[in-house]
């Protein structure tokens, strides 16, 4: 029996971090210690780590999925202001192997590993084996990922996607750009399709259609925005939460035509799974299909709502058993 070894994984965001160390052995990863953290209350990554390390044992290896562009190992975080070096960590903390991902790259590498359980299903669709599959996810902001066959397996290729222009719709959206444009500038889908971008929509409800914006005064208006949307206790939240739903639709059905793909579109991320209800009433799958003549192709491609939202760190736990030294 091979001797056990311990791993360390990460999944950071712009609003919490979560880690969790495990022991490796014969049956897979065992875990050993685990905690959610709020990225806020820590000035670095190090120092968040040091805290979570504190009388740990040696660690063989380390995958960490972080929020933006990965470079030589090292990230500047996006909508966190932190500076993340892979070689700089294995050397502060004494771990031969760490690695950083894109967040959505380990979240591509987490879906392999999900149960039945962990989908819920918005459109069953008419999978096609051996197919792209796309992964999207709204949080603090808007990641997306993509997982080609490659031989017997999947390459798992990260992205920028979230800052792709937005791409209004209708009339309405069209009116929502323009108030954008004049706030931001560029307006990437990341200002529509994220929690803040909730909070974009919905003061651009309520200048539009002359409510008062008072859930911006909340401590948390994206969440305050959600919950009344939910509860129906605030015309312009439920007229935000309604188009919010609908631009994530048409931006998932982007994705599929993108990159074809017709193995699956798995929406996650901490908003689908509080969503899930409301998503799966409609608004989002009518975004989607509304392609004029591809309508019939996105039809045949399954729609899944991840309702694991650890699915980030499964996917850089497998990624630090495989960065174990031999």
């Amino acid at each position: 029996m091979s001797k056990p070894r311990l791993i360390l994984a990460g999944d950071v965001g712009g609003t919490k971090v979560l880690l969790r160390l495990s022991e490796v052995g014969t049956g897979g990863c065992s875990k050993v210690r685990e905690q959610r953290y709020s990225s806020a209350e820590f000035h670095d990554f190090e120092a968040l780590l040091a805290h979570f390390l504190q009388d740990a044992p040696p660690i063989a290896s380390a995958c960490f999925g972080v929020p933006g562009p990965v470079k030589e190992n090292a990230a500047r975080l996006t909508n966190l202001p932190w500076f993340v070096d892979g070689a700089g960590i294995g050397r502060q903390f004494g771990i031969a192997s760490v690695k950083l991902v894109n967040d959505f790259e380990a979240i591509g590498h987490g879906i392999a590993v999900l149960k039945p359980q962990d989908l819920h299903v918005l459109q069953a669709g008419a999978p096609l084996e051996g197919a792209a599959r796309a992964v999207l996810g709204a949080g603090t902001g808007l990641g997306v990922g993509f997982l080609f066959p490659c031989g017997d397996g999947e390459i798992v290729a990260p992205s920028e996607g979230g800052n792709v222009d937005f791409a209004p719709g209708n009339a309405m959206e069209i009116e929502l750009l323009h108030f954008l444009r004049e706030r931001y500038g560029q307006v990437c889908v990341e200002r529509v399709v994220s929690g803040p971008g909730l909070a974009n929509i919905y003061a651009f409800v309520c200048e539009y259609e002359q409510h008062p914006p008072v859930l911006l005064e909340s401590a948390d208006p994206p969440a305050a925005i959600a919950e009344a949307a939910l509860a129906n206790t605030d015309v312009a939240a439920s007229r935000a939460l309604e188009m919010f739903i609908r631009v994530y639709g048409a931006f998932a059905g982007d994705l599929a035509l993108l990159s074809l793909s017709r193995s699956g579109v798995y929406v996650a991320g901490g908003i689908a799974a509080k969503l899930a209800k409301r998503m799966a009433q409609g608004g989002f799958l009518s975004g989607f299909l509304d392609k004029g003549r591809y309508r019939s192709l996105l039809e045949t491609v399954p729609v899944y709502l991840v309702m694991n939202t650890e699915v980030g760190l499964l996917g850089a736990e497998q990624l630090a058993v495989r960065q174990i030294p031999g």
